[in-house]
């Protein structure tokens, strides 16, 4: 920049009004955001516990978590819209990785959480 520019006499700072303004936008964005991830949180969980449930309708397990991870990566893929990556990423891992993964490991973790608990009920018993 030179003096002979006169472009140095006037401010490109922005205005408090066009301050609030983006900060209003960030925020709208930054709870777009907690809400989608909320929401796959939420589909995730009842995921898990749908598969790891004996409800008899292990047919469906399958089905039902092909759903619901493809819900979880349009919540995913908005979350990524809004340039939060880290939360995005998180999103397709449960979706493609975590959930169908659970469907094979259920079982087991229900056996071994199961033989837990009468270990830790038979000590407490055994103490009290």
């Amino acid at each position: 920049m030179s003096f002979n520019d006169p472009g140095f006499l006037f401010s490109n700072r922005p205005t408090d009004r066009e301050r609030e303004a983006e900060r209003q936008a960030w925020e709208a964005e930054r709870e777009f955001v907690r809400r989608c991830y909320k929401r796959a949180t939420l589909l995730v969980v009842l995921t898990m516990v749908f598969v790891a449930a004996p409800t008899g309708l292990e047919k469906w397990h399958w089905h039902a978590v092909i759903a619901v991870a493809c819900i979880i990566s349009l919540l995913g893929i908005l979350i990524l819209w809004k340039r939060a990556f880290t939360n995005g990423f998180i999103c397709f891992v449960f979706a493609w990785g975590i959930l169908p993964g659970w469907i094979y490991m259920a079982p087991t973790v229900l056996k071994i959480a199961k033989e837990q608990y009468l270990v830790i009920a038979k000590e407490w018993q055994r103490v009290l």
